[in-house]
């Protein structure tokens, strides 16, 4: 019996020292990319962006090429990057969400997802430079939320990512008008405000619930100066739930637009 006890013993250490996954028959977890991909969405989902954005880089340890991770590493660093107070911090998160964006795009150059991340990472690039770095970068914004759309007509954030793109080109500043010109010979061509509104209410039809879609409108109203449909638009995003980490963040721009009324 001894014998026998010892000779199990020894079966045991010698599993462990060749298969550390199995113990008295039963699979331990293995750290593999689901693994790490699952944790880092469980704190995305509790609005822990910071730990959530280490955790998807940490899937781009075992595979670098892991698409969900990649896309997410780039979205999570526009958001982080536009609470922050520094702007050298700002800056940072830009420049890399703009890294891993030219890294996806290059991966899966057929996926709207793509071109919707990088559209919004070079949309945040463009709001830390000058004038006329702005204009140029427009052009990409434009090409590559077109492409997302063309690829996927249902893709509600790139159709938001075109309202703001139209919103911001056809209303420039003295400032860019004048880079534009120099530039380019001109303002960005096709820019229009019913380009805009259009693209807004694409989104806002696709995806009734996403807080962001309503500030943007109601920016994009107040623009043009009508602050009766921006008023009513605010007061509709104001009464969504918080879905993502910006949500609140949108919610306290919109209150601060609607007390200006």
């Amino acid at each position: 019996m001894i014998r026998t006890a010892l000779i199990l013993l020894l079966i045991l250490n010698t599993l462990q020292l060749t298969d550390r996954s199995i113990v008295y028959g039963v699979p331990l977890p293995t750290d593999t990319p689901g693994d790490r991909l699952e944790q880092a969405f469980q704190l995305k989902d509790q609005f822990r962006d910071r730990e959530a954005l280490d955790a998807f880089k940490s899937v781009l340890e075992i595979d670098e090429n892991h698409y969900e991770a990649l896309w997410n590493v780039v979205m999570l660093n526009t958001s982080i990057g536009y609470r922050q107070d520094s702007s050298s911090d700002e800056e940072a998160h830009y420049d890399e969400a703009f890294r891993y964006a030219e890294q996806l795009i290059e991966l899966y150059p057929d996926s709207a997802g793509s071109h919707f991340a990088y559209s919004a990472a070079v949309g945040r690039k463009a709001q830390s430079v000058g004038a006329r770095e702005r204009i140029r970068l427009s052009t990409e914004i434009r090409e590559h939320a077109e492409k997302a759309v063309e690829l996927d007509p249902n893709y509600s954030r790139a159709w938001n990512v075109l309202g703001n793109w139209h919103h911001r080109a056809a209303n420039l500043s003295r400032l860019e008008r004048f880079a534009a010109n120099a530039l380019f010979g001109g303002a960005p061509e096709g820019a229009s405000n019913e380009k805009a509104r259009e693209a807004f209410q694409k989104a806002m039809e696709i995806d009734p619930h996403f807080t962001l879609y309503y500030h943007d409108k109601a920016e994009f109203l107040l623009t043009i100066g009508e602050e009766t449909r921006a008023r009513r638009i605010i007061r509709q995003g104001l009464e969504l739930d918080i879905v993502t980490s910006d949500d609140e963040l949108w919610k306290e721009n919109m209150r601060e637009m609607l007390s200006g009324l």
